[in-house]
């Protein structure tokens, strides 16, 4: 039986975000190679400060043309079919081989280094690894998190324009109770069955439904009803405050502070996220 392998997001791969990490990855090259002088930088000619600076420049852009190729055959093929992780994970370590072969040659043709071709091999693998892979991952935080970002951007439009009731479904599918979105409080889970909360006649009432809180999360992705804890989903919209107590965030659902909702560690920057869009001082 065939293993499937898993694909990597296309953050990562599209064309966009290429050319960015092909550039910051110059830039860092050539930061690198000014600041460290590997590839035997230090035994060039005695030239100055700009003469080194144009020459080091030009190593970068050789090195470059090996990422182009293999970016640009990359998108070839993506356009064939999906990239895996594994695939991925194998152009990267074969750039890094190749640049590193590469500045080895150019170690032995044009500076004329007369160490046997293995160990020039060996330090310029080296030396590329880090030319490479520091901005690689650089790069690939920064994809991961501004996606994230617009994800999360997306799901708060989401959650302020979403219908009026809350269809509230069993482990079955079977509807049970709908609430108006403006009433319903928060989720209680309990074992096999959770507790809804919600305002009825100027009273806070609550409906026991057979089903799990992992399963509505997923049933209710459409609705402002969001997970701020192990054991509870709030409704946004109905927060009167947010507040910080001995270093955990608690959720106030009513004016005199008797409805009150933990936000564990794992779920305090989403949900603070909501209503402060800055959330430096998040310790």
């Amino acid at each position: 039986m065939a293993i499937k392998q898993r694909v990597i997001a296309e953050y990562f791969v599209s064309p966009r975000n290429t050319i960015i990490q092909i550039v910051f990855t110059s830039l860092f090259a050539l930061f690198f190679i000014n600041l460290y002088k590997p590839f035997g930088a230090r035994e060039w000619y005695d030239v100055n400060l700009w003469i080194f600076l144009l020459v080091s420049g030009l190593l970068v852009v050789a090195g470059m043309c090996v990422v182009f190729i293999s970016r640009f055959t990359m998108l070839m093929i993506k356009r064939r079919r999906k990239i895996t992780i594994p695939g991925y994970s194998v152009m990267i370590a074969a750039e890094v081989l190749l640049m590193g072969l590469l500045y080895a040659i150019l170690e032995r043709v044009v500076l004329g280094d007369v160490r046997p071709f293995s160990v020039l091999a060996y330090l310029a693998v080296q030396n590329t690894s880090l030319i490479l892979l520091i901005p690689y991952l650089i790069t690939s935080l920064y994809f991961a998190w501004r996606e994230k970002k617009v994800s999360f951007e997306q799901l708060l439009r989401q959650i302020r324009s979403r219908p009026a009731f809350i269809p509230f479904k069993d482990e079955n599918g079977t509807l049970r109770i709908t609430v108006k979105a403006t009433d319903v409080l928060y989720v209680e889970a309990s074992d096999n069955y959770v507790d809804i909360y919600y305002k009825s006649g100027g009273k806070t009432k609550s409906y026991l439904l057979r089903n799990t809180l992992k399963r509505l999360e997923i049933l209710l992705r459409d609705y402002p009803l969001v997970r701020c804890h192990r054991s509870f989903m709030i409704n946004l919209n109905q927060v009167k405050m947010l507040r910080r107590v001995k270093g955990q965030f608690q959720l106030l659902l009513d004016d005199a502070g008797d409805l009150i909702v933990p936000v564990s560690r794992s779920y305090t920057e989403m949900v603070v996220s909501y209503f402060d869009e800055s959330t430096e001082n998040i310790d």
